[in-house]
């Protein structure tokens, strides 16, 4: 293969999507998200001790 230039537009378009999972990946997880986890974990403990 050849190598990707600067303005071949596919290798542009890999570098904006990958730069963008990359910042998605940085974001913070929302306070709600962690406390349904939290709830979640608990739930599961309990089943399995419960067996």
């Amino acid at each position: 293969m050849p190598p990707k230039t600067v303005g071949d537009p596919n290798a542009q378009i890999a570098t904006k999507l990958r730069a963008f999972y990359h910042s998605v990946q940085e974001e913070a997880l929302p306070q709600k998200f962690l406390d349904l986890l939290e709830k979640l974990d608990a739930a599961e403990n309990s089943v399995q001790r419960a067996e």
